[in-house]
């Protein structure tokens, strides 16, 4: 069954946020990101989706998403997943697919950080933000 967001309050793989400091050079926030991760019963493939979006008024030119850290349990396939591997490329929205493979049962947490070149205008500026999704395997 799919994850949904653990703010629509469904069987979820939530995705804790945590952010980089705010451009100085913008009064815009920070990109939002998320990270779901499909629940599977058992060891196997687990797909999960990453979205990074943008103030209105802002645009995305460049991205990719970087996998830090898993639990024990779970592999990465890719270490990083590309711009060109991005199933959304609009100028707020873009989302990558990656798939982990999950050995054994278990639940725990994927560091990920997703990097962004975001532009305002004519100004563009590189953004860093940190997250974390929840995988589940047979729990």
């Amino acid at each position: 069954m799919r994850g949904v967001l653990a703010a629509v309050g469904i069987l979820a793989a939530p995705a804790a946020i945590v952010v980089s400091p705010a451009r100085a050079d913008s009064d815009a926030g920070p990109p939002r990101v998320s990270m779901t991760c499909d629940h599977v019963d058992g060891p196997g493939r687990v797909r999960c989706e990453v979205e990074a979006r943008v103030s209105p008024g802002e645009s995305i030119m460049w991205g990719d998403v970087v996998i830090l850290r898993t639990p024990p349990f779970v592999g990465a396939l890719r270490g990083r997943i590309g711009p060109h591997e991005a199933t959304v490329r609009e100028p707020e929205v873009w989302r990558w697919a990656l798939a982990l493979v999950a050995r054994a049962r278990g639940a725990g947490d994927v560091d990920a950080r997703v990097r962004l070149v975001v532009c305002r205008d004519k100004t563009c500026a590189p953004i860093e933000v940190d997250l974390v999704g929840h995988v589940v395997a047979g729990e």
